[in-house]
């Protein structure tokens, strides 16, 4: 008997005293509020023991009765639980709603901001998404320190995206990365529709270095929504908005009557009198006399082609509109804005999905131009087993865009105000009559191209495969790619009206599509030892972009209607205006060890070799490393936890990235073009026997190689008052070498006609600064509050060009070249003479800047800039019971525009045109306190060219956007069955404050030569509209 409860009581104790020394086993599920979460790390409290949870969120770890489980993951609390008497313990995990825990997606893998060392910025996707916006980069602007966004208002454009300056001639255009697809194509944010994006964040220094030769412009990682694991019911969400735009801004010009007197006080300005002083429309006789006639004189059309025969007078009339014409308002709109986006996600222990479907319909505020959208996505992951995670994601868009005739905004400021839109029997009225000038009705060039189209169709997506090889260690695979085609119809119609009219109508065609994949190969091990941690990553890559495409143009056909515009329907003999086909492809092997300490000190080291085929031998291959580092200075035993500063962190990186963007096509090789006209020969001179031949078109440079962009970035975050108020500062030195550019002191031996080759020859140097501030509280139970400001400065500087010989921009203006790039000054500066007064005839004075006492063109000199002192943006959130409200600024300081318009509305360079109200305000005897020179039938050439008068200050704040909310009550929406309903009022572009005169002051240049210069740009809109976003 006393055998028997000894062995009793021993058993017991022996297992009491195993679970003691070895601890018992603790078994249980981590989940979330919409799921369970795989990968939480469980370590036993001060020891080195720890775990991952598996895909179905359970843990299983060996633990003594009073040890504490720590259980952490990315982008949630961390939570502690004391081990009991029970070996089952289930955890639910909150998001931490700080910055500092937010999971950040950067260069193939996650980390907390908190931990992050380089300069990356990201966008409060919540927030900057309640606005409508047509093309995700909309939400940058303003948003993110260091990135300049200028908007352009033609229906359909993609935004400039700059960051930290310019730092080549060429494309500035950052890679664009979008789940697994990667592209320098600004178009792509087009396909995307914004209510899918998860995370936007930009890497603007050595950080972008793990994308080597793609990254020296930065780089756009975008995160879409993919749904959640264990989800207790499938969530939907409606978004839809309705409203519509009007011109933001309208500069003014001349009245019918004002136009008759300018005109006439310009010539009796030149001396003329008498007979001389006649004019077709306003003095017919030569009275002296201008009035507004009743109806256009000497009025006809074209009624016969080849040859052109007009109509005999009195066959047509055109009656003058009471005032004349007002030719913006006549070819201006409030356009509508109609937008709907449905969207559904769920998921189980084993999978998850997330689907939508969105149609934007934005109408242009020119009459007949507009943007239509319609794209699906599906985004879809799913676990085999315990360590294989599966998943994919695509996308597919449909876009058509009118853009309409780009030369009827200018033509709305030159064509005479005498002319009416429509005759008398309604044709489109033109200036065949006598004195109406040159200028086509604008009107009639929108109507006409209303059945343009630029069409394109856009498919991206990814597939990739996960596998868990350990717990430390996993295997990534993904294969993306694109398939994209664009398909453009423009028609040309025959214009009656006019006096120099079209002799013959075409079409012009263009179809292109671009391929391309991507391969991604990546092993990513994560390893807490102790106080260390470590977070590496192994990878392969690459891809492959293959295009080709035309562009064909027939003339003479019989219909001017869409159901005839086929190439073979013209008369004429088709012309093959261009075509390419080619490809190019870059394979890489990077890798990046992410190490810290105690979670105060980190350091980041990069390494990425890429081996392209835009370039040969050697050149080929080129190597980008980075290292970054921070501190926390903050956490350290010496710093007074009761400090004013919370939390202080210094970081700093340095990294070299490249550029293999090309300024054209194949430039390492020679470029023969067919030409019948220019290359076929006929030898002996028998013309019976002309033999094909082809031309030398350019030249190639077979030693040119990618340009490259050496980084340093220094900066610190610093947290105040209980974390409410947040700073972050980082100054910068950015140093682009071997510029590609053409060496136009190089001259063939044969085909002089050549372009010149491009080399690597020009430097750049782009200092500067970001500054962000934000501070938010929660005043109440039913207010909050939040107000964040960031303003980014740069200064851009040449430091060596081809021979250092200076570059001139665009040659295509009618007053020459108006900016210079050359070293010493920043890129592209407005070069021409500087005015330094009127002269007692009211006659521009030009300053002798060269003091040898002639002032002529060695006088040119520096007349302004395009880049701005700084640009900056104000973020104010407010939040009071179901009512929220979204206030948006933004702006730009110091930079400087050209303003070409001016070359027709202050100099009428067309006297007949029309003219702005500035020249009410011209120079005479009695008014010599002004600007703008005296009123003339032909102003000197040196007044009409390039100098100081045309360049504006083109500072401006902008409220930007302007949201009001209201989101019903949960006891209310609940009772039908939704989750929330929120309704808004939205306005955009509500106001501006600036001294500029043009339509806008954010104007977006072409090319990185010819910034800030203001010509032909579709005007910003107003855009007000009402909103419901559902959730079911």
């Amino acid at each position: 008997m006393k055998k028997s409860l000894l062995k009793k009581l021993i058993l017991p104790m022996l297992l009491l005293v195993g679970n003691i020394i070895y601890g018992q086993t603790v078994t249980g599920v981590v989940s979330a509020a919409d799921g369970v979460l795989p990968g939480v790390s469980v370590n036993v409290k001060g020891t080195s023991i720890g775990v991952e949870t598996d895909f179905d969120g359970k843990f299983t770890i060996k633990a003594k009765a009073g040890d504490v489980l720590v259980f952490s993951y990315l982008g949630f609390k961390t939570e502690e639980k004391t081990v009991g008497a029970s070996n089952v313990i289930n955890v639910i995990l909150n998001e931490d709603a700080t910055s500092l825990n937010e999971v950040v997606v950067v260069g193939y893998i996650s980390q907390t901001r908190g931990d992050i060392t380089g300069s990356v910025s990201s966008v409060d996707v919540n927030e900057a998404l309640k606005v409508p916006v047509v093309n995700a980069a909309e939400a940058l602007q303003g948003r993110v320190s260091g990135v300049t966004i200028v908007n352009n208002g033609s229906p359909g454009a993609a935004p400039r995206v700059v960051i930290r300056g310019f730092g080549t001639i060429n494309s500035t255009d950052p890679l664009y990365i979008i789940d697994g697809v990667q592209t320098d194509d600004a178009n792509i944010l087009n396909n995307l529709n914004p209510a899918d994006i998860k995370q936007m964040n930009v890497l603007k220094d050595g950080a972008a270095a793990i994308y080597g030769a793609r990254a020296s412009n930065g780089v756009v990682i975008i995160t879409t929504n993919g749904g959640g694991y264990g989800m207790d019911k499938a969530k939907v969400s409606l978004d839809m908005y309705t409203g519509f735009s009007d011109i933001a801004n309208s500069p003014t010009n001349l009245n019918a009557e004002q136009h008759a007197q300018v005109l006439l006080q310009s010539r009796l300005n030149d001396g003329l009198s008498g007979a001389a002083l006649s004019h077709g429309q306003y003095d017919p006789t030569g009275s002296g006399t201008y009035t507004v006639p009743s109806t256009i004189q000497g009025y006809r059309r074209v009624v016969s082609y080849n040859p052109i025969t007009y109509s005999n007078p009195g066959d047509f009339s055109a009656s003058v509109s009471p005032g004349g014409t007002n030719w913006l308002d006549a070819i201006t709109r409030k356009a509508s804005t109609n937008s709907v986006s449905l969207s559904v996600q769920n998921g189980n222990k084993n999978g998850k999905y997330y689907l939508s479907v969105n149609y934007l319909n934005r109408d242009g505020i020119l009459d007949y131009t507009g943007y239509k959208r319609v794209g699906t996505r599906l985004n879809s992951e799913f676990k085999v087993g315990e360590k294989l995670i599966i998943g994919e994601h695509l996308n597919i868009s449909f876009s058509d865009t009118n853009t309409g005739a780009d030369e009827a905004i200018e033509n709305s400021f030159r064509m005479t105000p005498l002319l009416p839109v429509r005759d008398d029997l309604g044709n489109f009225a033109g200036v065949a009559g006598t004195d109406l000038g040159n200028t086509r009705n604008p009107l009639a060039q929108l109507y006409r191209a209303r059945n343009n189209y630029n069409k394109r169709q856009d498919i991206t997506g990814d597939v990739y495969l996960s596998y868990k090889i350990m717990n430390e260690l996993t295997f990534k695979t993904v294969l993306g790619g694109g398939y994209n085609t664009f398909d453009s119809q423009s028609f040309t119609a025959l214009d009656p009206e006019h006096g120099e009219p079209i002799a013959v109508n075409s079409l012009n065609e263009q179809d292109q599509t671009f391929y391309n994949w991507i391969w991604t190969n990546t092993l990513n091990y994560k390893k807490t030892f102790g106080d260390h941690s470590v977070n590496a990553l192994l990878g392969f890559e690459s891809l492959k972009n293959e295009g080709k495409g035309r562009g064909i143009t027939n003339t003479d056909y019989l219909f001017e209607t869409t159901d005839f515009y086929t190439i073979f329907n013209g008369q004429g003999t088709p012309n093959i205006d261009y075509a390419f086909n080619g490809w190019d492809s870059l394979w890489s092997i990077f890798g990046t060890v992410n190490y810290s300490y105690k979670g105060n000190y980190f350091l980041t080291a990069t390494l990425r070799r890429d081996t392209t085929s835009r370039f040969r031998g050697d050149n080929q291959s080129g190597i980008f490393p980075s290292f970054t580092a921070g501190w926390i200075v903050s956490n350290e035993d010496f710093w007074n936890s009761d400090s004013f500063v919370d939390r202080l962190k210094i970081k700093g990186s340095w990294g070299e990235l490249g550029n293999q963007t090309l300024p054209g096509g194949n430039l390492i090789s020679n470029t023969n073009d067919l030409s019948p006209n220019l290359a076929n020969y006929a030898f002996n001179g028998n013309a019976a026997s002309i033999a094909t031949g082809a031309k030398l078109s350019r030249i190639g440079n077979p030693d040119l190689k990618w340009e490259t962009s050496e980084t340093f970035n220094i900066g610190f975050e610093a947290d105040f008052l209980d974390s409410k108020l947040n700073l972050s500062w980082e100054y910068y030195i950015i140093n682009t070498n071997d510029f590609i550019v053409p060496d136009l002191f190089i001259n063939p031996t044969t085909g002089i006609d050549a372009d010149a080759p491009f080399v690597n020859l020009g430097s750049a140097k782009n200092t500067g600064f970001d500054l962000s501030a934000s501070y938010g509280d929660q005043i109440s139970e039913d207010f909050s509050f939040s107000v964040s400001t960031n303003l980014s400065h740069y200064k851009n500087e040449i430091t060596e060009l081809v021979n250092d010989v200076p570059r001139a921009g665009r040659g295509d203006l009618r007053n020459g070249a108006v900016t210079r790039t050359e070293v010493g000054e920043e890129m592209s500066y407005f070069y021409g003479r500087k005015v330094t007064g009127l002269d007692s005839n009211g006659r521009m004075v030009f300053a002798d800047v060269n003091g040898d006492g002639i002032v002529n063109d060695s006088d040119k000199t520096k007349i302004g800039s395009p880049h701005p002192d700084f640009v900056y943006g104000i973020n104010i959130n407010l939040k009071y019971k179901g009512f929220d409200a979204q206030i948006f600024f933004n702006g730009s300081q110091g930079n400087e525009l050209y303003n070409y318009n001016k070359v027709f509305t202050d100099f009428g360079l067309f006297f007949n045109g029309n003219r702005s109200t500035r020249v009410l305000n011209a120079w005479t005897p009695s008014n010599t306190n002004t600007s703008v020179p005296a009123l003339s039938a032909g102003y000197p050439l040196e007044e009409v060219s390039s100098n100081s008068y045309f360049v504006e200050d083109g500072s401006f704040f902008r409220l930007k956007n302007l949201q009001i909310g209201y989101t019903i009550p949960n006891s209310s929406t609940s009772k039908v069955g939704l989750e929330s309903i929120r309704l808004y009022a939205q306005g955009s572009n509500l106001f501006t404050i600036t001294d500029y005169t043009g339509f806008d002051p954010e104007v977006s240049a072409g090319e990185n030569l010819s910034l800030g210069i203001d010509s032909r740009l579709y005007p910003i809109s107003k855009v007000f509209s009402l909103g419901v976003n559902i959730k079911f």
